[in-house]
């Protein structure tokens, strides 16, 4: 690691010489990896077709689908997630500091559901963070033990809810048949409603629309104990200094590396082949299956991985967009509810999965270069500035 990568202090929010650059390069790769994620609900109506990838149609847009299942899906919420955690370790020291941080992010998370995009997780942080005061100052053997049981115990029932519908399909029963048929048929009426909103809709029918269904916050809250597993594991990684760069970890991240992308890979493919099976209930278990096993160990691998990467090889660029993540996830938003919305291009529903994937990659691009320009005369992001200011006042 370089010199300028020191523990950030207790004193102050992680920024300067205190933050961990190979953090900000974590947090650049997961606002890439989110975008691609979110790209999905960006441009059509959330639907059970989205969960199982391999029903899309087309060779390209299924093939695009799948990858951002397999590789993104999860994943990068999940990192974004453990990153959380990892700054709260610092900042939790000072109560009140760190509940006006929450508030404000609250605030803008509400503010970004309901006035530009349905799919906002900064709310679900801004809640779920106020129960992770409850662990932080715990040891890290309690927060890895608890991290890890929540997980285990969701493993355990998307698992056996897994089995019972296998059961169920081997012995021809058709008890749940019809509830999957009505299901599915309401899905489909709701994905063509929403869809024929966002094309044609005004604006404040579509923030109408936000602030009645709130769906970002409810898929959240739906995941909450997932996110707090992930935070809870960040909070563990920054008490024990697993990013420090310090020698006695890098055989650990080595481990962590293999084991996550080793197991945690063909494991999020597995989701995808039992998603590809009929059935609603099936498809639900399998996305349980992949939020509490298949992607936190993928994540898990592909955090170490990426520390034991950054110590041979500095990424600048993704260090600049992950200092301006907040920023950039926000435009992000705007951009896409301006291209996809019907106040903008009204491209929505009318957008396949490969075209999103070179979308997203281009806007990223751009993203990673006026991230360093901005960072070059600036200083920090506009809304990091909003969110520091309400965190410390006119301290910092």
């Amino acid at each position: 690691m370089t010199s300028t990568q020191t523990t950030p202090t207790r004193s102050g929010p992680a920024h300067g010489a205190a933050r961990l650059p190979v953090v900000d390069a974590l947090r650049g790769l997961a606002l890439l990896g989110i975008l691609l994620v979110n790209m999905t609900l960006f441009k059509s109506a959330p639907s059970i077709e989205h969960l199982a990838a391999t029903a899309i149609d087309g060779p390209w847009d299924r093939a695009a689908a799948v990858l951002v299942k397999v590789l993104g899906e999860g994943k990068f919420i999940g990192l974004f997630s453990l990153l959380f955690g990892f700054g709260v370790a610092t900042l939790a020291a000072r109560r009140g500091s760190y509940v006006r941080r929450l508030a404000a992010l609250g605030v803008i998370g509400a503010a970004h559901l309901v006035l530009v995009w349905f799919g906002d997780i900064l709310t679900t942080y801004a809640l779920v963070g106020l129960i992770l005061l409850a662990f932080v100052n715990r040891t890290p053997r309690t927060l890895l033990a608890t991290a890890l049981g929540i997980l285990g115990t969701l493993s355990v029932v998307a698992v056996v809810g897994l089995g019972l519908l296998g059961l169920r399909a081997a012995t021809g029963s058709s008890v749940l048949v019809a509830a999957e048929r009505d299901i599915t048929a309401a899905d489909a009426t709701e994905a063509a409603r929403l869809t024929a909103l966002y094309r044609t809709g005004g604006y404040l029918d579509l923030v109408g629309e936000r602030a009645a269904t709130p769906g970002g916050l409810l898929f959240g809250l739906a995941f909450s104990l997932v996110v707090l597993s992930m935070m809870l594991l960040g909070v563990y990684a920054a008490r024990v200094g697993l990013f420090s760069g310090a020698n006695e970890h890098r055989a650990r991240l080595r481990t962590l590396a293999r084991v996550g992308i080793g197991v945690g890979l063909p494991l999020n493919v597995l989701v995808v082949v039992v998603q590809s099976a009929e059935g609603f209930f099936v498809v639900v278990a399998g996305q349980v299956l992949l939020m509490a096993l298949a992607a936190p160990l993928l994540t898990v691998g592909l955090a170490a991985g990426g520390v034991l990467l950054y110590e041979r090889r500095r990424a600048p660029w993704l260090e600049a967009a992950g200092r301006l993540a907040l920023s950039n996830y926000l435009t992000q938003s705007l951009v896409f509810s301006v291209v996809f919305y019907s106040y903008g291009l009204g491209l929505f529903g009318r957008v396949g999965a490969a075209t999103g994937v070179i979308l997203a990659l281009a806007l990223f691009a751009v993203q990673l270069v006026v991230s360093r320009w901005w960072l070059a005369r600036f200083g920090a992001g506009p809304v990091e500035r909003v969110l520091r200011m309400a965190t410390y006042g006119g301290r910092r």
